[in-house]
């Protein structure tokens, strides 16, 4: 019994070791990828306009209320500001009124949120699975690393020990790249949200003179 037990664990945790080795180096390459894309990004951000706020707050206010929004158009933004201030300029023109417009403003606010939360679930993700990805891809081979040892077959014990420690290695320096990015992301989407979150109380403050359109 205690013989077919442990033929069946043997018999299991081989099956395993191939799928946590594809994903490890699946995995492992992807996040490189990630990670060349986030040096693009930080290069990007460091080259984009900063956004010059009291500027935005007085265009915005006179803009609003006359109509005239060439003059913001014209105002250094941040990428992602722009990207939401697109959202919102095409809703403010098709408004009749403005009576819930706070409502509105907070719904696409939330959106934003979860769409960066979802972004950073990838990376979030990682950061756990890829040391626990490491450490079976470290113990699987240990199993037929220790039968090589009881047969004599020095030279397969190495082979098997050589792998389990470069699944470990893998596993590790996966589980610190996503943290890198993950923690970087994190930083620009604060900023991001808070500058979106400006955005929308100027918004505000500017509209309530306007009233309702005709």
């Amino acid at each position: 019994m205690e013989s077919a037990v442990t033929e069946i664990f043997y018999r299991l945790s081989a099956a395993f070791f191939w799928p946590v080795a594809l994903a490890l180096l699946v995995l492992f390459v992807l996040s490189l990828a990630d990670l060349g894309s986030l040096l693009v990004q930080s290069r990007r951000r460091a080259a984009a306009p900063r956004t010059d706020l009291p500027a935005l707050a007085n265009a915005l206010a006179a803009g609003l209320r006359h109509g005239a929004q060439a003059q913001w158009r014209a105002l250094p933004m941040s990428p992602a500001l722009a990207r939401f201030w697109g959202l919102l300029e095409g809703r403010l023109a098709r408004l009749d009124s403005h009576e819930h417009l706070d409502l509105w403003l907070d719904e696409t606010l939330q959106r934003e949120e979860m769409r960066v939360a979802n972004r950073l679930d990838l990376t979030r993700t990682l950061v756990r699975i890829a040391p626990m990805l490491g450490l079976a891809g470290t113990i699987i081979p240990l199993g037929p690393a220790l039968q090589a040892l009881l047969a004599g077959d020095m030279a397969g014990m190495v082979n098997h020990l050589v792998i389990g420690f470069g699944a470990v290695v893998c596993g590790l320096v996966l589980g610190g790249i996503a943290y890198v990015l993950t923690l970087t992301r994190e930083r620009w989407a604060r900023a991001d949200l808070k500058e979106m979150e400006n955005l929308c109380e100027l918004v505000l403050r500017a509209l309530p003179a306007t009233g309702a359109r005709a």
